[in-house]
């Protein structure tokens, strides 16, 4: 048995964009613009969105804090604003990081009080109502136009945590893959295989079924194909087109089924550095965590193998361990097989942001076909290392 609940209204397309007035003249008169420090502006994007907002007589104030990792203090900061300005709805505007945080300022402007009230290791408050999301991705890797989660880090504690709540699913998401071919080759293949790795962890979940196996598959099989195209030459729309449609699907292979430990080690690595790309971290550790959880998964690894890779002639066991050679192959070509001491890790720390991770993130943990424990993650550290 499984349950879908898919409440999002998706344009998806080249030029897609053109349709924002029509779609948030129900939403009301004030939007609050949720986006990063310099690329939405360098590109001329920004400015371009508030000029479909004010055909549709709708005033936009701007939020332009965002961080690569975001902030609770930022959220709170933004929310706060949005409550004095009278907002109606939020636009994030950007890669994951603003159209996560549109989602945590939704919630925080609306129930009040601080984001991490609403957090599980935090407050605990299940929040039952947010401000209207409008969801407009830049880059396609974190999927979070089609699911209701939002990452956030407390700089206090370290902890870098995914939320999900039904009230976040974006009521419009506008993916127009003609705003991603500014994006540089480093973040292409880091956001690409963020997508990757969202699909991949969810066909490994425990909690896998039919309907996310089908886009998880198709989601991983377009990123092998094209991201070497899009990395070569950024401008390539055709490219471009299949590795948005493969983030999107892959968002909603994590709201059917969700991510495993992959996920969890990640968030306790870049919560403890920051400067870390969420998608480079999930390269270094990935391969590893599968070795560790073989046994439980190679007749999963197996059907990889032969759907994403054409591997089809060997034994199971073969055949996985080939598709993670074949993994390993993939994020080769584009510099990410890096080791965790190379980026300022230093190894007294890994123990830390071990338990931290496994703290912040057991519940995705739980969901890895093998029972793990803090330990278990500190070893797959240790080898990343």
């Amino acid at each position: 048995m499984f349950e879908a609940y898919l409440p999002t209204k998706l344009l998806f397309g080249v030029d897609s964009l053109e349709k924002l007035p029509s779609l948030v003249k129900p939403l009301g008169n004030v939007a609050m613009v949720v986006t990063g420090r310099s690329s939405t502006k360098r590109t001329g994007l920004l400015d371009r969105t508030v000029e479909l907002l004010k055909k549709a007589g709708v005033e936009s104030i701007i939020y332009d804090k965002v961080q690569p990792n975001p902030v609770s203090y930022d959220i709170d900061e933004a929310a706060q604003i949005a409550r004095e300005r009278k907002v109606d709805f939020v636009v994030g505007l950007g890669g994951g990081s603003a159209i996560d945080s549109a989602k945590a300022i939704a919630i925080t402007a609306a129930m009040g009080g601080r984001f991490w009230d609403y957090v599980e290791v935090g407050g605990g408050k299940k929040p039952d109502k947010a401000l209207p999301v409008i969801a407009i991705p830049t880059t396609h890797g974190t999927g979070t136009e089609a699911d209701p989660f939002a990452v956030i880090t407390n700089p206090e504690t370290n902890e870098k945590v995914g939320i999900g709540y039904d009230v976040i699913f974006p009521k419009v998401s506008i993916v127009d893959p003609r705003l991603m071919v500014t994006l540089p080759a480093d973040q292409t293949a880091y956001t690409s295989m963020d997508a990757f790795y969202h699909s991949l962890e969810a066909f490994l979940n425990i909690d896998a079924n039919p309907y996310s196996d089908i886009l998880a598959i198709d989601s991983m099989r377009r990123v092998a194909e094209y991201l070497p195209i899009g990395y070569k030459d950024g401008s390539n729309l055709e490219a471009r087109e299949n590795l948005a449609w493969a983030s999107t699907e892959a968002g909603i292979t994590e709201t059917l089924t969700g991510v495993i430990a992959n996920h969890a080690i990640e968030h306790g690595l870049s919560g403890f550095h920051p400067e870390l790309a969420h998608g480079l971290g999930l390269c270094i550790t990935g391969p590893y965590l599968l070795e560790y959880i073989f046994e439980e998964s190679y007749e999963r690894l197996a059907i990889l193998a032969r759907e994403v890779f054409g591997i089809s002639y060997l034994t199971s066991r073969k055949a996985a361990l080939a598709f993670i050679d074949q993994l390993r192959l993939l994020q080769e070509r584009f510099g990410l097989n890096l080791k965790l001491s190379s980026l300022g890790f230093k190894e007294d720390e890994l123990d830390k942001i071990a338990n931290v991770a496994y703290k912040a993130m057991h519940n995705v943990v739980v969901k890895t076909p093998k029972k793990l424990l803090p330990q278990d993650l500190y070893e797959i550290i240790k080898r990343a290392f």
